[in-house]
């Protein structure tokens, strides 16, 4: 399945004046002290697209997975225009392969972070990567049995971009990673929410990417020292991107 080029969408409730919007530079251990957050939720209020069928086992692949209130889980919320700083975490993320779906849907990663893919089904798997990257273009054996786990450390992709991950053996399975060089990226937790740690002071543009319904805005935040800033985004049906399968 061919990644189509994510629209951005303004949404009506942000200032959509992204004239003078701060580059985030790494942040010294005094800036750190005087820094701020962004923290809110993002909705989905509508019918969400119905579920991919698993053929496998007569079960079924959520393309977004919503809660009851309305949160949407697997959004990555992230700040384009960041600078690298540090080094990524020790701690591996982990893509497993599940009930013939990749539980998460969608991981969000520093470049160069290990990732794990790991196989709990009774069959063979494996993990094809698409990119333009070649660093970001794989195919993994896991199958059945196979001792493991296959790793992967990942490039940082362009204006978040999402690498893509299929199962060539069972093709209605479809993930995604995005690979961030800094820490201003959060992912929306099982009731949309999500938090962004240590952003200076500053007015910034912020997006909102959730690639399995090609969801996608695009909104202004202003961060104050020592607060912060609270950011509430909301999707509905007519944003849906979703190509057909």
């Amino acid at each position: 399945m061919e990644m189509m080029r994510l629209p951005a969408f303004v949404a009506a409730l942000a200032i959509v004046d992204l004239s003078g919007v701060a580059a985030v530079a790494p942040a010294s251990p005094q800036q750190q002290r005087s820094a701020g957050a962004i923290a809110g939720r993002v909705t989905f209020a509508g019918t969400p697209p119905a579920p991919t069928a698993v053929t496998q086992d007569g079960g079924s692949q959520q393309v977004l997975y919503v809660s009851r209130s309305g949160g949407l889980r697997y959004a990555v919320v992230f700040l384009p225009d960041s600078q690298g700083s540090g080094r990524p975490p020790e701690k591996p993320a982990t893509m497993n392969q599940r009930n013939f779906i990749f539980e998460p849907q969608v991981l969000a990663v520093r470049a160069g972070q290990v990732v794990r893919f790991t196989n709990d089904d009774p069959a063979s798997h494996n993990v094809r990567s698409r990119d333009a990257n070649a660093a970001n273009t794989f195919s993994l054996n896991t199958a059945s049995g196979y001792v493991g786990p296959d790793v992967h450390r990942f490039a940082s992709t362009p204006a978040g971009h999402p690498i893509e991950l299929s199962c060539d053996i069972h093709p209605w399975m479809a993930a995604w990673v995005y690979v961030f060089d800094h820490d201003h990226f959060a992912m929306t937790d099982a009731h949309g929410s999500f938090r962004i740690e240590n952003v200076p002071p500053g007015r910034y543009q912020i997006a909102v990417r959730q690639p399995s319904g090609r969801l996608a805005k695009d909104l202004a935040v202003d961060v104050r020292a020592g607060e912060t800033a609270p950011l509430n985004v909301r999707f509905t049906p007519s944003d849906i991107g979703m190509p057909s399968r």
